[in-house]
């Protein structure tokens, strides 16, 4: 099926050259490359051998920008696992580790007596690195033996 060229707009095309040329995001520079090509007149089977795609991916792409414009260029929000700590715990684990050192499975036993909330300790470790929390191994005296 020849499908009719796809003609940008110049300020559209301009835009989607600096996101190729500046973006953050690969998945958007490379689907604004896409747009190029077939704004360039080549065929979807030369986007496809240049980009290493599926010709339903080129075709699809194609058909949203048609449907979403710039929109569609970059991915929405996927929903996933609500986080086990709220701001509030995260701000009650960073003064527990202000006022003394403790050790995340110290912290996963506070939080569960004070906080009622059963964690991991790989969950207490994630939060305490987001935090800014560097911690070191204690050692067992700090004395140096004589």
């Amino acid at each position: 099926m020849k499908l009719s060229d796809l003609k940008l707009a110049a300020n559209d095309r301009v835009k989607l050259q600096e996101v190729v040329a500046k973006g953050s995001d690969w998945r958007a520079r490379h689907r604004a490359q896409t747009l190029l090509y077939f704004d360039d007149g080549l065929r979807a089977n030369d986007i496809m051998a240049l980009q290493d795609l599926n010709i339903d991916t080129v075709y699809d792409r194609r058909k949203h920008w048609l449907s979403k414009g710039f929109a569609f260029l970059y991915d929405v929000h996927r929903s996933g696992a609500p986080p086990k700590l709220n701001a509030i715990h995260r701000e009650q684990i960073k003064i527990w580790t202000e006022e003394e050192a403790l050790t995340a499975p110290a912290i996963v036993a506070r939080l569960k007596e004070e906080c009622d909330i059963e964690v991991s300790v790989g969950t207490v470790r994630n939060a305490l690195k987001a935090l800014g929390t560097i911690w070191k191994r204690t050692r067992h005296s700090l004395k140096k033996t004589r």
